[in-house]
This record gives structure tokens, sequence and C-alpha cells, in this order.
């Protein structure tokens, strides 16, 4: 339905200008058969008037015809007509034709026409790509008055603007085409320029040499642009080559500037009759082939809408369009009232329209501004109403976290859009929880990010849509999110430092933001922008605190990482080490002499890592010291961590323990282990043995804990760990295992105590690429002496 209702409204519009110039143009006089452009170049005859195609007939003598056939009624005259190469003398009679026949005579002309214009509304309407839009419809627009100019010599101007500035637009497009941001303010010169030529074009259209001359520089032009077009194009696919799919995309738009640019002018360089009469059909048809070639090359690369230009470059737009049509106004003005008064005074005129321009130009500027701002941005109360609130949110005295989520509802909301994300660099904030936030991390120096930094403008996602290399993959990654505008924060105490961007997913309405939504969302960066500045500074300071607290907690928490002075009986040997994850370790490792006969090891793993997981191990490392003194049971301490855990935590906190005593008198290791991993006995010729039994983990219910023993001979090994050795994650996030270190320990059960520490040490860190751990590491070994 919406396809057909886009037809009709194509054909709709475009009989309406059609039929202005019909009206404005047509006349009932009598005719030549064939015809010209106003310096007398024949560029349509037909029948047996065709040889003349390409050739000029004197103006001179078909003025003296038509003055002669209104006043003697002459319908028979002989007509001479020039070439470069030939020349012909030929009887040309004056006919009679309606505006009917005319139109029949170029009909083909007007369906190119209304097909570039029925192109132009789907390129505007389906993908708002303003640039090819442009060029569509200026080549609808060429065509059409290229047909009033040759049918009633009139629309001079039109004809010349579209001619010169179909060239420009072309040059936009090679941009264009490959990902470049083309600047809004390259159009106020273009358009100036295309005036201009315009403009003298159609005041010396009597001037057939001056006509010839302005006609030549265009093709020129046009030529060029396209030759640069194609260039650029072909220069870009071969060096960024990508799929073959996108390749030859690429090719179609190459192959379809050249058919409908190149090719005609070096026709129009062949002097020959063929030539001259084949290059109106060829020009035809290629424009025919032209449209479906170019839908074809940027259809895949056209799903996103391009959005337009910000308010402040609309206003130096407005200005310079003002300026220019006053000028021509004035220059008119003095044409119809006094042309001999302008040709005397021509160069004072110039000076003091520049005088008054120099004058008012920054008034101009400012009036132009305001009124923009206001009926885009101040005059809508939806907008102007949603500022105010969010102004008055930063003030207000609630937490950043819930500030910025405000913002970010409160924008969404006001703006109609899909969603709204802000992205950070990863190295922002790098210990902050972001779940419960609107913020995406980017890895700090990825070539996302990278492009965001150094490119301070607002980007538009389809504006990358034809890129190569860097903007293809900024494409790529906004468009898979469904961003539509990235708009980057500054923090302007750096110098204008990109330190966020705004992330605007696309309207529900699936429209383009107006140039009041756009002014709103700029003024709500410099908010966000203050916020997140904020945010980063509470991070700081909070951080900082941590930090403090955490040295003040050093020396307290020092005894769990680090033993004092390793005591141990004479009959055994003990090695060991311990790695934290964070820099306070949640493992307990203790390693404590009781008398001559006797040796503890104890080993416990609380849940979590960091201060919290420290406090607790401190805790615990109390209670052991303080019951060994009275009365070294291992259940009775167990019994008492876990009272402690319970009353202390009430199940939130848990704690799995392996501890014991080894008794050199009878070799027998009486141990408990709570939840912890299997202790592991190595005996002297390299058997492994596990001792699965386990109990409950300490701090979830009251338990008694039951006494377990191993006995040790001479040559044997005892082992206890936590599992952050058995978890040990390679590249590929693959685990270390029990088997792996089942495996180590045979095949190395004659090291000594702490040489097979070192060696299971070294072996985790190499197997995790020396990254850092994950989990808290902690192994002991208790060797009996032979």
């Amino acid at each position: 339905m919406r396809n057909i209702l886009l037809v009709l409204v194509s054909v709709i519009l475009f009989g309406v200008f059609l039929f202005a110039g019909l009206l404005k143009s047509s006349s009932k006089e009598s005719r030549l058969p064939f015809y010209f452009y106003p310096n007398g170049v024949i560029a349509l005859a037909n029948g047996e008037y065709s040889d003349l195609t390409g050739l000029r007939i004197d103006l001179l003598e078909y003025e003296i015809a038509r003055k002669l056939k209104e006043e003697a009624g002459e319908t028979t005259r002989l007509f001479h007509f020039y070439g470069k190469d030939r020349s012909v003398s030929k009887e040309v009679p004056f006919i009679f034709r309606s505006a009917l026949d005319v139109l029949r005579d170029f009909s083909l002309d007007i369906v190119l026409s209304l097909l570039y214009f029925s192109v132009a509304i789907w390129f505007f309407f389906y993908t708002r790509d303003l640039f090819i839009f442009l060029l569509f419809g200026s080549f609808s627009a060429l065509f059409l008055f290229n047909f009033f100019l040759l049918a009633f010599q009139d629309f001079a101007f039109l004809f010349f603007f579209f001619f010169f500035f179909g060239g420009f637009l072309i040059l936009d497009v090679s941009y264009r085409l490959r990902g470049k941001e083309i600047p809004s303010r390259w159009f106020a010169p273009q358009i100036i320029f295309s005036i201009v030529a315009a403009y003298v074009g159609a005041s010396q259209k009597g001037n057939p040499d001056l006509f010839q001359s302005l006609a030549n520089a265009g093709i020129h032009f046009n030529a060029i642009a396209a030759s640069i077009c194609i260039l650029q194009l072909v220069f870009h696919t071969f060096r960024n080559p990508t799929q073959f799919q996108a390749v030859f995309k690429k090719l179609c738009l190459v192959l379809a500037f050249f058919l409908a640019t190149i090719v005609p002018f070096l026709m129009t360089k062949i002097d020959s009759l063929q030539a001259s009469t084949m290059i109106r059909s060829y020009l035809i048809l290629a424009f025919f082939v032209f449209p479906p070639l170019v839908i074809y090359g940027t259809y895949t690369y056209s799903l996103v809408p391009v959005q337009i230009a910000f308010s402040s470059s609309l206003t130096s737009i407005y200005s310079i369009l003002i300026l220019t049509f006053g000028y021509l106004f004035g220059l008119e003005f003095f044409v119809r009232w006094n042309p001999e008064f302008l040709g005397a005074h021509q160069n004072e005129w110039n000076l003091f329209y520049v005088v008054l321009v120099a004058y008012f130009l920054s008034p101009l500027n400012n009036k132009l501004f305001y009124w923009v701002d206001y009926w885009s941005f101040r005059n809508n109360p939806k907008l102007h109403t949603a500022l105010e609130e969010l102004s008055v949110m930063i003030g207000a005295p609630i937490s950043m976290r819930a500030t910025i989520n405000n913002l970010i509802r409160r924008l969404v909301d006001a703006l109609d859009v899909h969603k709204l994300q802000v992205l950070i660099p990863a190295d922002k904030f790098p210990r902050t929880d972001l779940r419960n936030i609107n913020f995406v991390r980017i890895p700090f120096g990825s070539e996302i990010w990278n492009y965001f930094e150094n490119h301070t403008e607002v980007t538009v996602t389809s504006h990358l849509a034809y890129g190569l290399g860097i903007r293809e993959s900024v494409f790529k990654f906004l468009q898979q999110m469904g961003v539509q505008l990235a708009y980057p924060l500054f923090d302007f105490e750096q110098g204008k430092e990109v330190i966020a961007v705004f992330l605007v997913g696309e309207k529900r309405s699936h429209r383009n933001f107006t140039i009041g939504e756009l002014r709103f969302l700029k003024e709500c960066t410099r908010l966000a922008s203050l916020l997140i500045r904020n945010y980063s500074l509470l991070v700081d300071e909070v951080e900082k605190k941590r930090i403090v607290r955490d040295l003040n907690m050093a020396s307290i928490l020092d005894k769990t990482l680090h033993l004092p002075e390793l005591e141990t009986i004479r009959q055994t040997k003990v090695g060991y080490f311990s790695v934290p994850a964070v820099g306070i370790s949640g493992d307990y490792l203790d390693i404590l002499r009781i008398d001559a006969r006797r040796q503890l090891l104890f080993l416990g793993d609380v849940s979590g890592h960091g201060l919290g997981s420290g406090y607790l191990v401190s805790a615990v490392r109390g209670i052991i010291r303080r019951y060994l003194g009275e009365s070294p049971s291992i259940p009775q301490i167990f019994h008492a961590i876990n009272l402690f855990l319970i009353e202390r935590y009430r199940g939130s906190e848990f704690m799995t323990s392996v501890a014991g005593i080894y008794n050199a008198s009878d070799g027998a290791f009486s141990f408990v282990n709570a939840g912890h991993t299997s202790p592991i006995c190595i005996r002297k010729g390299g058997k492994i043995e596990l001792r699965t039994e386990t109990q409950r983990v300490l701090g979830v219910l009251p338990t008694d804990y039951k006494l377990l023993t191993v006995h040790l001979n001479p040559g044997d090994k005892l082992v206890l760990f936590t599992d952050g050795v058995t978890e040990t994650f390679n590249d590929k996030d693959e685990i270390f295992g029990d088997e792996n270190l089942l495996k180590l320990l045979s095949m190395n059960h004659h090291l000594e105590a702490q040489e097979l520490a070192n060696l299971v040490r070294k072996t985790l860190e190499e197997y995790r690429n020396h990254k850092e751990t994950s989990d808290d590491v902690s192994f002991v070994c208790l060797e009996v002496s032979e």
C-alpha cells in the first residue's frame, strides 16, 4: 500500500510541475520540425530531418524566417546548417504543432524525468538518504527543464542551475559512497556557484557563443566530477577488498556513473554523423539503466535513516542564501529600472553591497539562530519542559546512580526512542558494577573507541554505511546495537576530551529527529557530561578510601598470607604457597608446631575475596589460636568456628576447611574435612591415595564434626589445597582439573615438600599464561622424613 501511495504522490507532484511549465511556456505558433538549443545546436530531429542532429542552425536566418512567417505567411524556407566538418542547406517548412504533439516528441524525456523523480521520492521516504535523493531529484529536474528549453526556449535559469548543481552532487555522492562525512557548509558555495552560472546562462541566452561556452563548461565539469567519483570508488574497492557481493555492488556504481557521464562525454568528442544521431538515444538508454544500478549498488547500505543538519549549520546556509538572493534581486532591480545606471555604477553597487553585508551579517546570523532555536525547540513545550525537569533532577539529593538512570529514562520518553545508552571506555569505573545502570563498556584502545575519541562531531550511523576500514567497523557496531545517533560527551576541563558517547536508538515512529530534538539532545549531553564527571570523581574518592582502608588492614591480615616463622617438628618437612586473587586473600593457611611430637596443618577457604573475606579470615585465626591454647582438639575448633559464622553472618557467609594434627609418635594424621577438597596422600613409590570423606560446610547449620585418620609412613607426603588450584583456567577457558594435579604429583613424588610446592605454583602460572588468578590459590605439603 505504501509503495502505491509513493508512486501516486510522485506522479501527481510531477504532473503538477509539468502542467505548470506547459502553461507558462506553450504557445500555438508554428515551429520548425526539429528542436534546438539557444546556441542553435539541434538536439532532436525526426524523420527526413534526422541527419540534422548535432548541426547548428543559422540563428539569424531563423529569426528572419520567423519574422517573414508572421508577416508574409511564408511556410517554407531555405536554411543553412553548420557542423565542425560539414554543412547542409535544406528547405525546411514551418508547421503547426500543438502542446500534445510536443509532449509526444519528448515522451521519453518526460518518462525519464518522472522515473528519476520517483526514485528520488523513494530514496527520501525509504532511506532518508539526502545526498542520493538530491542527486536523482536534480537529474529529474535537469531532464524536465532540458525539455522546456528545447521545446519552448524557456527555463534556461533552472536548466543551468541543475546542470552545474548535478556535477557538485556527483562529487558529494562520491564521498558519501565511501562513508565520508560531507560538511553541510559545502552546500552553500555549491548552490551559490550554480545560481551564478544559471543567472549568466539565462541573462545571456541571446548570446549563442556565451551559451555555448557555458554549456561546454558544464559538460566538462560533470565529466570531471564523474571521473573523480569513479576513480575514488575503484581505488577504495580494490584497496580494501571485502566479500565478492560488496565489491560487485561497488563496481555496479562505477559502471552506472561511467555509462551516464563518461561515455556520453566521449561521444560528443567524436565528430561524425552517426555519433551525433546516436548520442540522444544512448543518453536515454544510459539514464534508464542508471537508477537500477545505483539502487542495487546502495540498497544494503541505505537501511538506517539519514539525519538533517544541526541548527548552527542551517543558520549559516540560510544567511548565505538570503544574502545571495538579495544581491541577485538588487541586480534584477537595476536591470529593470535603469540598465545604463547599473552599467555605469556596477563597481559602486558591488562595494556598497559588501559593506552592507559586513555590517548586517552578525545581527542577521543571531536573528536567524534565534528564530530557528525558538520555532524548533523553545516553542516545543514537551522538550522545553523535559529540559527544565532534567536540570532540577541533577541538583536533587538522590544517589548518582539514580540520577543517571532518571536522566536516561526522561530522555527516552522525550525523544520517543527505543533506547539510550552511554558508551564508556573500560578504564573508566573499572571496579564499578554497571549492571543496574545503562552504561556499556568498550575496551580502551580498541579501534571503535579510538574513532569516537578522535571524532568530536555527532556520528550518524547511516553516514558510515558506505565506509571501509574503521568506518565499516563502527557502522556494524552501531547498527547491531540499533543506534541511530552517537553523540560525544566532553570533559571541557580537559580541553574537549571525549569521556563517553551517547548512543541514541531509533525513534519508535521511524521518523527523523527534528531540529528541536537535536537541539534538546545537545543540551542534554552537557548535563550528562557534568553527571559523568561527578560520578567519576565520586568513584575515585570511594576507591581512594577503599585503598586507605585496605592499607590500614594490611598489617592485621598480613599473617593470613605470610606465616611469621615456619616451625616444624624434627621428623617432618613442610612446603607451601598462598596466592590471593585480590590484594587480601580469602584463604586461611596456618602451620603450627604444638609440641615436639605434634604438627598442626589448617587450611580454609572463605567465600569471596578481598577485604570482607579478609576480616573473616582474621576472626577465624583468632578463634583457632584461642582454642589451641586451651586444648588442641580439631572437632572442638571446627564447632566453635561454625557457631561463630552462624551467629554472626546468619548463613550469608560460609567456609570450607580441612585441618589436622600429625603425631610423629604413631604416624597418624587426625583431621576434619568440612566440605573442602580431598586430602591427597602420596606414598613413597608415587602411589596416590585420596581421602574423599567430608562433612558439612562451616557456617550453615550446627554440626558435630567427627575426627578422621590417615597413617603416614616415612617417605610419604600429605597434600592439602584449595579449589583455586584445580580451578585454574587457561586462555581457552580450559580448567586445570584434578586429573592434571594428580598426574603432576605422581610424576614428581621424589621432590622434597617445598620443591613440590614450587613446582605446582610454577605449573599453574604457566597454565594460565601468567595472568591474574580468578580465585585464591593455596597449597601445603607435609613430608615425613625417612
